[in-house]
């Protein structure tokens, strides 16, 4: 998954793309039949891993030939620009953050959520269980390496009022490993296993709170959906397929195409992955919640949006129908 780098200057690169690709029309690209499929490109956060599975599965299963479609997922890096992608029709779709959809609508990138990757973003507080966190407000006072700019911190200082001292997010757990007191951000699918790895004692918090629940999701142009909304709903019903299937049934399909990419996937790690979206309940979401998997409901939205033009991170407001399509999904 992506790391984190400040999302304020992401969304101005973003930002810059779209508008500098503005006039590249001759780079557009249309579906294109082959055979009797028509070729997709889906444009993920991150190199291949576990929580992209679904879409794998997806691929593996022949959900999205069933359906008529050639998919080709495209992997991300340090540098992917997703949003800027998907912009300027250099993907078809793509995954991010909900909360990242809604800022860069409100500055003119012409995008729409149409689905749920996940019903609760899988970004946490990785900490040593000898000094345990229970809830976000345990961070007053505290030292935090996290990713300066993320959404999520300024809830934090602004909504719930918690202060804390700040410490650019490094690429490894150098630090973490020699202070029990450190704390970082993580993924809850990904750093506690190798923290665990090497012998330490960890739990991880879910940023997700009743404060902040930002869905992670499936994302089109505005062109795109436009022209196309048939494409559009069979690869978000093939890929919510997938999902279910890889996290209820024999994720071995998806994994094999996993592990196919990537040689430093281990199945030791892919099944910690597994569990962990499970036990967070992060694709599958919470069944008390009426929460299933690919959901999104305006309500969850509104109050998304209403709390991000709360603590100042919209360039200007938004309504639901800018940011989200909801014929194609669960809600």
């Amino acid at each position: 998954m992506m790391t984190f780098s400040s999302r304020l200057v992401l969304f101005f690169i973003v930002s810059l793309a779209f508008i500098f690709s503005g006039c590249r029309k001759n780079a557009e690209a249309k579906p294109v039949a082959a055979g009797k499929l028509t070729k997709i490109r889906f444009q993920t956060d991150w190199y291949p891993q576990p929580e992209h599975g679904g879409y794998y599965q997806a691929l593996a299963k022949g959900y999205y030939a069933a359906e008529g479609l050639e998919v080709e997922i495209l992997p991300g890096g340090p540098n992917a620009q997703v949003m800027a992608g998907v912009a300027t029709s250099r993907a078809d779709f793509g995954m991010t953050n909900g909360d990242d959809v809604i800022v860069a609508v409100a500055r003119g990138v012409p995008i729409k959520m149409v689905g749920a990757e996940m019903q609760r973003d899988p970004q946490g507080i990785l900490f040593h269980t000898e000094h345990p966190l229970k809830t976000l407000r345990d961070l007053e006072g505290k030292t935090l390496m996290a990713g300066a700019g993320s959404t999520w911190l300024e809830v934090l200082r602004t909504k719930l009022g918690v202060k804390f001292n700040l410490l650019p997010l490094a690429g490894d757990l150098a630090r973490f490993m020699n202070n029990t007191e450190f704390v970082q951000q993580c993924f809850v699918t990904n750093e506690p296993y190798f923290a665990r790895q090497r012998g330490a004692k960890v739990d991880a918090l879910l940023i997700a709170s009743d404060s902040y629940e930002p869905y992670r999701v499936i994302f089109t142009s505005d062109e795109f959906l436009a022209k196309h909304p048939a494409l559009v709903a069979k690869f978000v019903r093939a890929s919510i397929q997938g999902w279910v299937d890889y996290l209820t049934g024999d994720a071995a399909p998806g994994n094999k195409l996993l592990a196919a990419k990537r040689d430093d996937l281990t199945p030791e790690f892919m099944a910690y992955s597994i569990k962990a979206m499970k036990d967070y309940q992060l694709v599958l979401g919470d069944p008390a919640k009426g929460e299933q998997a690919g959901q999104l409901t305006a309500v969850r939205l509104e109050k998304q949006i209403k709390l991000l033009q709360e603590i100042g991170v919209l360039d200007k407001p938004v309504a639901l129908k800018d940011v989200v399509n909801f014929e194609f999904a669960p809600h």
